[in-house]
């Protein structure tokens, strides 16, 4: 009766790692991702928003949020290099 006990039969392989080979991966970071658990705005390309953040500079919503400043003559002005004198 013990018999069939005693032979170890092979464990199927969990269900999640084929999940892990098919989800996406950071670009920043290399670690896969659920897309829906993403805080970046562009969740099929980074983890997280601090990884958006790091590889572009800035974030997407920021961005979006972004006003251009107005220059003032005077900066202007002065940002112009002086012509300097050929000898």
């Amino acid at each position: 009766m013990t018999e069939d006990r005693d032979e170890s039969m092979p464990l199927p392989p969990p269900a999640h790692i084929g999940d892990l080979e098919t989800m996406p991966r950071c670009k920043r970071c290399n670690l896969a991702y659920m897309p829906t658990k993403s805080s970046s705005a562009l969740r099929l390309t980074y983890c997280s928003f601090l990884c958006e953040l790091g590889d572009l500079g800035f974030s997407m919503a920021g961005l979006e949020h972004m006003e251009r400043a107005k220059k003032d003559d005077e900066a202007e002005s002065e940002a112009e290099p002086t012509p300097v004198a050929a000898e």
